[in-house]
């Protein structure tokens, strides 16, 4: 099972909605609001079928993000 866009948009939303600002270019930019200011990218079209869950380990791990539901 691969990464599907409507994943990638749910995780962007989710991120939106703790206070991310989340801007297109060539990738997804992703801004923290807090002070710390984490940058991250995201992919729009991403390879790896493990592309969402690695990226949230990465979030979970080196930014303030804390995922929905958990």
């Amino acid at each position: 099972m691969g990464t599907s866009n409507s994943d990638i948009k749910a995780l962007l939303a989710d991120l939106e909605e703790q206070g991310w600002r989340v801007v297109r270019g060539r990738y997804w930019k992703c801004y923290c609001p807090c002070a710390a200011k984490h940058l991250k990218t995201v992919k729009i079209t991403p390879s790896d079928p493990n592309y969402i869950t690695n990226l949230k380990g990465q979030l979970r791990r080196s930014t303030c993000w804390k995922e929905v539901g958990k």
